[in-house]
């Protein structure tokens, strides 16, 4: 550790070619290749050696680290690694290099959106057009009214699961606010709630469910009615 700051977030030192094996966080905006190739154009891979920024949160107890900022950088040092570039500024190909990067600790992906929102200053017409981030407001309303329900198995719901399934909604879902999704998945949990008492099927999922008061991990199709 280089550095811990004010908000618990700690500078230390990594290779890149552990950098490229950390993912990029699926809240992110998504790659713009243009900005990529200009990156590309203006600097060396290995010039590119800060600025990355990490979030850890744990799933089901495991920690997970997820690349949240630096996305298009590391696009460039992927590549460099890919194609075994081979540049007079080191002695070998494919040399390794370190960077620096800032890593903090989360509670979960309320706190992660957060937090990228808080360290990007994305322009306005992004968080319109992007898909990533117009859906990542309707994930802080989902998880604010069910705290906890978050998690990668059944009963409980995966947020990556209900990231990609309210992506393929995306124009319905910008038609409501993030009140009106609330009050829908609450009607859409309640309508999956009575189905489920209704299944014969002695299964310990069901059974969880309804203890929960949670079921809209059962069948994401409740989504498509949004």
């Amino acid at each position: 550790m280089l550095h811990k700051y004010s908000d618990g977030s700690i500078l230390r030192i990594m290779d890149a070619s552990t950098l490229i094996h950390i993912p990029i966080w699926k809240g992110q905006r998504n790659i713009d290749p243009e900005h990529v190739k200009n990156i590309k154009e203006s600097t060396k891979a290995y010039l590119l050696d800060s600025g990355y920024k990490i979030i850890r949160y744990e799933e089901d107890n495991i920690e997970k680290s997820y690349l949240i900022d630096g996305q298009h950088r590391l696009s460039v040092i992927i590549d460099y690694f890919k194609n075994n570039t081979i540049d007079e500024y080191f002695e070998n190909p494919i040399k390794d290099f370190k960077v620096t990067v800032t890593e903090i600790k989360v509670n979960n992906e309320v706190d992660a959106i957060d937090y990228f929102n808080k360290i990007n200053n994305v322009k306005p017409i992004q968080y319109k057009e992007d898909p990533n981030l117009i859906v990542n407001k309707y994930i802080q309303g989902f998880n604010k009214k069910f705290p906890g329900m978050c998690k990668i198995n059944r009963p409980y719901l995966s947020t990556d699961k209900l990231r990609e399934a309210l992506k393929h909604r995306i124009d319905s879902l910008k038609k409501l606010s993030v009140d009106d999704f609330v009050k829908e998945c609450e009607i859409q949990n309640r309508k999956m709630i009575e189905y489920i008492k209704t299944i014969k099927k002695d299964e310990n999922v069901i059974k969880r469910m309804i203890d929960l008061d949670f079921a809209l991990a059962w069948d994401l199709k409740w989504v498509a009615t949004i």
